[in-house]
């Protein structure tokens, strides 16, 4: 089975017919896996990510049948070595991840995905809340062996309140309203339909449905009500949540994927509810509610979970999902339970396998190295600096900021090798040539310092005192004429904005072609 990498979004988006066909044909699939959710999800990440896309033979016109999408995170240990994560796509937005295939070619296609990732440069994989039959995950697992890598299962339990987040409760949707009504106690019973009559009633109480016209507002209403019950427990997390919240849900909405119903008294919001709604399996997956805490009228909670599964038998759904949590309060409504998958993988010697970064994370692990670099701890950003070049030998600002730390710690040869191989790589730019000059002039190697003086003064003439230390090299370079020249010039130029407006006359050493389109070079 041959194994193709989609990683970007054009490419992506030409995936939706097959990735349709085969979602729609594997019992296992669900909506945090489909077409629609991704697509407003994944080209959004910061970090880098991708899809292994399974084609059942080595043409590259047969349709595929298997997908697995994936994303890549960078960490830094102690000492400042960098290691890449592999991690789930929807992660974490997503209360499920997993893997969609069709069921004729299952088995075949998790084999071609496994072999795929352990060509992958990773040293751990986080197989988090995956979703899946119990055989689809040892068919996974069964391909990490312990002789190469070190497999953990994990809990989900919330130590604070003992909820278990690997058990989803969901319940299965009758056609009809009142047959649903009637899998419940009697006494959740009598509640919903009393509760929900208010509701109906057309007095006070009232349900409203988020439009596009609304849909900011009662977003931004429900996560605030959700922000006031948790930041006391969830802290500065908060913030993030629900930023990454409201932009999830908005993206989702906007693909038709949301329902969200408001509770009313008069004027006054009470609780929204957001369910995410996977119209090809016919599923509301509710994910995420506010209530105001300080109203003491009937449950907002009860009243919009009953609306929103009556909402849904009406059009044809069948399940309500409750996502993860074995609250009590699910319970309530005549749920089952399916439970989530939750394992680590890592390699034994906590190193990446093929012993690199990979190329697709060199951005972030360049940020990593550099927050490192800024907070002066400079042995651990040189590790980072040295794998970065290691696996991208020109990137031109790994380069530039390892001369920088080089430099800075002392080690000019070290330093003046870096800076000329930059000079190489950006010789439009003048900072490889002052890197290399100051390099130079410290090892007290004067001629090529000048050299490379004269090459920033061309580049780039408003740099402080360039013509002094063009001169100052020169002079002890014992060029002593060119050192006059060059004074002399300096004092008889006109001064402009970009500063020394310089004689056509004054020498510059040959020069190679550089960049048609240069992007700047970044300082630490």
């Amino acid at each position: 089975m041959r194994i193709d990498v989609i990683d970007t979004v054009d490419a992506f988006f030409r995936l939706k017919e097959d990735w349709n066909a085969v979602y729609d044909t594997d019992p296992d699939a669900q909506l945090f896996l489909s077409w629609d959710w991704l697509a407003g999800w994944l080209p959004h990440l910061a970090s880098p990510w991708l899809v292994l896309a399974a084609r059942d033979d080595r043409t590259s016109t047969a349709p595929y049948v298997a997908f697995f999408p994936l994303r890549i995170e960078v960490k830094a240990d102690r000492t400042g070595h960098l290691t890449n994560e592999l991690k789930m796509g929807g992660s974490y937005a997503a209360d499920y991840t997993g893997l969609i295939a069709r069921p004729d070619v299952e088995a075949r296609a998790i084999a071609a995905f496994a072999r795929h990732i352990k060509q992958m440069r990773w040293a751990t994989f986080n197989i988090d809340n995956f979703r899946g039959s119990a055989l689809r995950v040892r068919q996974l697992m069964a391909h990490f062996s312990s002789a190469s890598f070190a497999a953990t299962a994990l809990d989900r339990i919330n130590k604070q309140d003992q909820i278990d987040n690997t058990i989803c409760p969901y319940a299965s949707l009758p056609p009809d309203w009142d047959m649903y009504l009637d899998t419940l106690s009697a006494n959740t019973r009598q509640k919903i339909r009393r509760f929900l009559k208010l509701a109906d009633a057309g007095g006070p109480y009232r349900i409203t449905h988020a439009t596009t016209d609304t849909i900011q507002a009662d977003l931004r209403m429900l996560l605030k009500f959700w922000e006031i019950k948790w930041r006391p427990r969830k802290g500065h997390l908060v913030d993030t949540l629900v930023q990454s919240n409201f932009l999830m849900l908005a993206r989702s909405f906007q693909r038709g994927l949301v329902h969200l119903p408001v509770l009313w008294h008069g004027d006054r919001p009470l609780a929204a509810l957001a369910t995410l709604v996977d119209p090809r399996k016919k599923t509301f997956l509710f994910y995420i509610t506010g209530r105001d805490e300080t109203f003491e009228g009937p449950p907002p909670g009860l009243i919009l979970h009953g609306h929103s599964i009556r909402y849904a038998i009406a059009n044809g759904y069948r399940c309500y999902d409750f996502l993860r949590g074995n609250e009590r309060y699910k319970y309530s409504f005549g749920v089952r339970e399916e439970r989530l998958h939750c394992h680590v993988v890592s390699t034994r010697d906590h190193r990446n396998l093929g012993g690199k970064l990979d190329p697709r994370a060199l951005a972030d692990a360049l940020k990593l190295a550099t927050e490192r670099h800024q907070a002066g701890r400079l042995a651990e950003a040189e590790t980072g600096y040295r794998q970065i070049l290691d696996v991208a030998p020109r990137d031109d600002n790994a380069l530039h900021r390892y001369g920088q730390l080089l430099a800075a710690r002392g080690h000019h040869p070290a330093a003046k090798r870096i800076f000329a191989r930059l000079a190489e790589v950006r010789p439009d730019v003048y900072k490889p040539w002052l890197g290399l000059a100051e390099a130079c002039e410290a090892l007290e190697q004067f001629a090529e310092a000048a050299d490379a003086y004269r090459e920033v003064a061309r580049l780039q003439p408003a740099v402080p005192d360039i013509a002094g230390r063009l001169g100052r090299a020169l002079f002890r370079a014992g060029r002593v004429d060119e050192a006059h020249h060059v004074l002399e010039a300096e004092a008889r130029a006109p001064v402009t904005d970009h500063g020394i407006q310089w004689p056509a006359d004054l020498p510059a050493p040959p020069r190679s072609p550089g960049s048609a389109s240069p992007t700047p070079l970044l300082s630490v």
